[in-house]
């Protein structure tokens, strides 16, 4: 009797003790409701079977969200479905999502690399041009691609000449802020 008067209080201290961390669980900040509200809406788009959607759906979300936890990852992955069209040649898809993509976030510099691109493929030489200088002066994985590629497409259409591409560099600096 004496013993169980000793080890009653210290186990129902220990279990209080226990019940502390559910309890905390239970309560999430702001934050933690947020980011848990964003993954389970970026997990229903990204379980959508059709690029299409899923492109859309990932659109609305940076659209919707543009300063949640998780915007670099829907980025990254709507870019990816974009890929996809970009190595099937769809260019009539490819055009217009970079143009939407890029209206919600225009420091994307992969953004301007696949409507450069794509935009060149279409012969809108100026306009490919202006995209993939956009896409070099901010500084991306594919900033050094872009570079080498708006040379190209310059000189072929300058007769082999870079005079002048300097300025459309400086003309894409101003308009990003790169």
């Amino acid at each position: 009797m004496v013993i169980l008067r000793k080890i009653l209080p210290l186990l129902g201290a220990v279990l209080w003790l226990g019940m502390l961390p559910l309890r905390a669980q239970d309560e999430e900040t702001p934050e933690q409701k947020q980011y848990r509200e964003d993954f389970e809406l970026y997990q229903k788009i990204a379980a959508i079977p059709a690029a299409s959607k899923r492109a859309e759906g990932w659109l609305q979300f940076l659209q919707d969200r543009p300063k949640s936890q998780i915007v670099a990852k829907v980025q990254y992955d709507y870019l990816l479905v974009v890929q996809d069209w970009f190595k099937q040649s769809k260019w009539e898809i490819v055009v217009p999502q970079m143009e939407r993509f890029l209206k919600l976030r225009p420091k994307a510099g992969e953004g301007y690399y696949f409507l450069g691109a794509a935009l060149k493929e279409q012969k809108k030489l100026p306009e490919a041009m202006n995209a993939l200088a956009k896409c070099y002066v901010l500084r991306c994985p594919a900033s050094q691609k872009a570079r080498q590629f708006l040379e190209v497409i310059y000189k072929g259409a300058n007769k082999g000449s870079t005079a002048g591409l300097d300025a459309l560099i400086e003309k894409a600096r101003k308009e990003v802020g790169g």
